[in-house]
């Protein structure tokens, strides 16, 4: 090594030797020191504060308490400290004085060496002064650790350690503030902090002229820090040194004429704005804090905002005079210290990911009961954690591998569909087209699961089948958790709810709204539990009601039924317990509001109030008696020895728990809501319901989830008592024993029903036709030994939404005609031409005899092909459209959606009923509807593109946008302030 070289080593390494020296030298003597006290209306906290003084181990020379017109008991409490020695001198200055002239005052003419500056509302830890005289011979400045005050049975918070700012004026705290105190925080260079307890050097201060009066309180301290480190003075961080600080002013404890947060952000504004950040920068962040601030339920501190930077623009001078104190010095030495650029958006990202990790992990980590706590195998938990499998692992992969197991049959590129189900959009932007087509809110929620599933709603539904059961599992485990039960218990009684899904056979029978019952049903309880047990006032009171108005939402969206029945329970809630009204109102109202634009079509349509997500889909199927009490509710393929052994367990578990149940009223409770529940699941399987032409049957699966529910609350309630004896009660093992076995028996028999993944019946040749231009109808005729159904189907059905809407609509009539012909094998002469006037390019027939299909083979104008070993496709000869051009009589189809020129007498028909609500247009003009047996239009000579639309139900969908931010709003935490929740601690202790 070169000497040159060994000379940039030994500099480099130089700052070592420095600190050995600078840490063996002797402690700033406290005799040195003048403190100065503030004190306003301190009333509250002063006697603490001084009783804090008074235990200093180390007391500075001189302690002059400054009293800035205190309009309550604070100047009588600081006489008696003066009369007791805890104080040197009291000065008494004008209410108008601001803290920086008070500490002038305080000091008056003296200069002492170092001067210590203390608030009314900061008690310094008795070794404070002595920790930061150690620190002060290698500083010049040195900010203390302030501490959060004290709340019983918790570990004392730092509410900062020095601060920085961001570049738009916003506080960052050194560290983030809420951090457990561990002493983990290291002494270092800082920008500035508060001037709670702030040491600084007396030569310091008379240069940098003291604290700057253009500065409000909140922020002078980062002002003068700033200021110091340009100066090349020497800012550190003393965090042996702490002091608790209530921070009475932005807790709005102390009476104030503004908002604190007025003072707060105008110091910030202008101690960025005297060092050039630029306007738009500033208005920008002032109206995004705004908005923010509105979100968080606070327009108090929204308010403030916009305040406080109209207050910053109409005082330009007092930040060119702040800007004037900027000493001389290099800028770019404080770069280091300034937060990072977009350190706002960053740190409320970071807030938010944060949330959420918090709310996952308090789902996924083991938990711990008072039981556990207070028990004499506490010391064990641990080691036993680690031996055994937690029950959130076993069960969750237990049935998460179940439902991905049994889908093994669904695997292929056909759609899945089946049973109520019906075969998904191509994608999302049809799935989107649907809803707003139709307006069904369940259309909507769909739309927007297709749209997460990669823009494929195909891929929802097969998502929706195979996680059901785990779905099912943790929204019951999460409702019980709520409840107070045990893990274990917890975990047996949520597997049984899964294994009920399975046993049921929701999943294979397409019942889609039974899955969203039984998943969104039991999160819906949780909410409403904690609506019944929250005690929070205003606005944070309304959080939990806005949950569950989301939640209800979503049930009332796929079973209609479930929105009056829930009122019904909340006025009962209401009248019974005589709870607060607007929580309840809250976690009703909303929702009926929200579906407003429904409302309408369930009125016209009672019975669909009774039904499932697309009921004409859903097997008419009435269940016996005894499929009913054996869950054989829907076809769904699972093997009757399933269903019968699982319900038969089931309900032995739940008469052994009810007889332990303690408590007549719970136990009448849950006998009440079951019997109801099963009866009026029994009654509406025999109601039969019409909906525009076609029949089917009422929701039964989800009165046949209310009656499980009940089961197993038997089973769970019988079993607490038990639970701080027996950490796995019997009953509780032989639960978790029953829905295992369900869940590995589901692999192998689920999916055997309905629900499969197949390719369109239909030859591609007749799917080419149906979804040209001329947009043609398939007619679909089935017949068996005891039952004929038939269908009718295009481009854009059978698809999700379709259901909803009998698909003959209003030709009903014709079609039912042309089915009992064709069944009959009486097929009329003119059938070509009806068909034609259907827009039916083709008929499916399956399942009719050779007779049957040769009377139709022998009508004019059709003919046929195989389409399998037991169907036959019928086409119809010519060009069939579902638009034709009439012209003096003679009828030309409209074949690749352009019509021609032609005679100003023209119309255009649609085999469509007259009256229906479209949009025609041919080359951009739109046609004006005009009488005639179907919908017919005015024509004339207009040629070009035809484009025919349907109303797009954007309004509803605006509503519903509208409605769900208010609840997001409602829901979303809200801002609230340190008084509040200190009161609510000092209630508390």
């Amino acid at each position: 090594m070169s000497e040159d070289e060994g000379q940039r080593f030994k500099d480099l390494w130089a700052w070592a030797d420095e600190d050995d020296d600078e840490a063996r030298l002797p402690p700033v003597a406290a005799s040195l020191v003048a403190a100065v006290i503030v004190v306003r209306d301190a009333e509250g906290w002063l006697a603490d504060q001084l009783l804090a003084l008074r235990a200093l181990t180390t007391r500075p020379g001189r302690l002059v308490a400054v009293d800035v017109g205190s309009e309550d008991a604070s100047a009588a409490l600081l006489d008696e400290a003066l009369a007791d020695g805890v104080v040197d001198e009291v000065v008494a200055v004008d209410r108008s004085t601001d803290f920086a002239a008070a500490v002038a005052a305080g000091i008056a003419e003296t200069e002492p060496e170092w001067l210590w500056l203390l608030h009314d509302d900061s008690a310094p830890e008795p070794d404070a002064l002595g920790q930061l005289l150690n620190v002060a011979p290698t500083a010049d400045l040195l900010y203390p650790k302030l501490l959060a005050p004290r709340r019983r049975n918790y570990p004392d918070v730092i509410a900062e350690v020095g601060q920085s700012i961001s570049g738009t004026g916003h506080r960052v705290g050194v560290p983030e503030e809420g951090e457990v105190d561990q002493y983990q925080v290291e002494p270092g260079a800082v920008l500035g902090g508060s001037t709670a307890g702030l040491l600084i050097r007396g030569d310091a201060w008379r240069e940098l002229g003291g604290l700057a009066p253009e500065v409000p309180r909140h922020r002078d301290g980062v002002d003068l820090g700033w200021r110091a480190n340009v100066a090349g003075w020497r800012v550190v961080t003393a965090p042996m040194a702490g002091l608790v600080h209530r921070g009475a002013g932005r807790a709005q404890e102390r009476p104030a004429d503004d908002h604190p947060h007025v003072g707060d952000r105008l110091a910030g504004l202008r101690v960025v704005g005297a060092r050039g950040a630029g306007g738009l920068r500033l208005l920008a962040s002032t109206w995004g804090r705004a908005l923010g601030f509105l979100l968080a339920k606070s327009p108090a501190h929204a308010r403030a905002e916009l305040k406080a930077h109209r207050r910053y623009l109409a005082t330009p001078e007092a930040t060119k005079s702040l800007a004037a104190r900027i000493p001389d010095g290099d800028a770019s030495e404080v770069e280091d210290l300034l937060a990072p650029r977009y350190w706002v958006a960053r740190n409320a990202l970071d807030r938010a990911g944060s949330a959420v990790m918090d709310r996952y992990r308090d789902f996924t980590e083991p938990d711990t009961s008072l039981d556990d706590l207070t028990s004499d195998e506490y010391s064990g938990l641990p080691s036993r954690g680690r031996r055994r499998l937690s029950p959130a692992v076993l069960f969750s992969t237990l049935f998460l591998v179940a439902g991905v197991a049994a889908g093994w049959r669904l695997f292929g590129s056909g759609t899945v569909a089946g049973g109520g189900l019906l075969p998904a959009p191509a994608d999302a932007g049809a799935a989107w087209a649907a809803y707003l087509a139709d307006g069904t809110p369940w259309l909507g929620i769909a739309a927007v699961l297709g749209s997460v599933a990669f823009g494929t709603p195909n891929i929802a539904s097969l998502l929706l089948l195979l996680l059901a059961p785990v779905l099912a599992l943790w929204s019951a485990r999460s409702f019980l958790h709520a409840i107070g039960v045990r893990p274990w218990l917890a975990w047996s009684g949520a597997g049984l709810w899964a294994a009920a899904l399975l046993a049921l056979g929701l999943p294979a029978a397409g019942d889609v709204s039974g899955i969203v019952v039984a998943v969104v049903g039991p999160l819906l309880a949780r909410s409403w539990w904690r609506i019944r047990e929250d005690r929070s006032s205003g606005a944070e009171g309304l959080r939990a009601p806005a949950g569950a108005a989301f939640w209800l939402t979503l049930l009332a969206a796929f079973w209609p039924l479930a929105l009056p029945l829930a009122t019904l329970a909340a006025v009962a809630v209401l009248v019974v317990r005589r709870a607060r009204v607007l929580p309840w109102l809250t976690a009703v109202v909303p929702v009926w509001l929200l579906l407003a634009p429904w409302l309408p079509e369930l009125l016209r349509v009672p019975g669909r109030w009774l039904t499932s997500v697309d009921p004409l889909a859903t097997p008419d199927f009435p269940p016996s008696s005894y499929g009913l009490l054996a869950g054989r509710i829907l076809p769904s393929g699972v093997p009757e020895w399933l269903s019968v052994a699982f319900f038969a367990a089931l309900g032995l578990l739940a008469l052994w728990g009810i007889l332990r149940v303690r408590g007549t009223v719970a136990r009448w409770l849950l006998v009440g809501v079951t019997s109801a529940a099963l009866l009026g699941g029994v009654g509406l399987s025999r109601l039969a319901i019409t909906l525009g032409g076609g029949q089917t049957r009422a929701l039964v699966t989800a009165f046949a989830l209310v009656v499980v529910a009940g089961l197993i609350g038997a089973i769970v309630l019988g079993e607490r008592p038990r639970e701080a004896v027996v950490r796995r009660p019997v009953a509780g093992v032989v639960a978790a024993v029953l829905a295992a076995a369900v869940a590995c028996a589901w692999p192998f028999v689920g999916f055997r029903g309905p629900v499969q993944t197949s390719e369109p019946n239909l030859p591609g040749y007749v799917t080419d036709v149906l979804e040209s231009p001329r947009a043609s109808r398939a007619l679909l005729i089935e017949k068996t030994d005891d039952a004929l159904s038939w269908n009718v189907v295009d481009a854009e059905r059978p698809r999700w939404g379709s259901g909803e809407r009998y698909p003959a609509g209003a030709f009903d009539g014709e079609f039912e005609e042309l089915v009992q012909a064709f069944s009959g094998g009486n097929v009329p002469e003119d059938l070509a031409q009806r068909l034609q006037r259907l827009a039916v390019s083709h008929v499916w027939l399956s399942g009719f005899t050779t007779d049957e299909l040769l009377s139709v083979t022998n009508a004019s104008g059709v003919s046929d092909a195989p389409a399998s070993d037991t169907a036959t496709i019928f086409t119809v000869t010519g060009l069939v459209s579902r638009a034709n051009v009439v012209d003096d009589g003679e009828i030309t189809p409209v074949v690749e959606g352009e019509i021609p020129g032609g005679d100003a007498r023209r119309t255009l028909v649609l085999s469509e009923p007259a009256g229906a609500d479209l949009t025609v247009r041919v080359g951009g003009e739109e046609l004006v509807e005009v009488d005639g047996e179907l919908a017919t239009y005015a024509l004339g000579e207009a040629s070009g593109e035809l484009v025919v639309a349907t109303p797009q139900l954007w309004g509803a969908l605006w509503w519903s946008l509208a409605m769900l931010a208010v609840l997001a709003l409602l829901a979303a935490p809200t801002m609230g302030h340190a008084a509040g929740a200190r009161r609510g601690d000092e209630e508390a202790a």
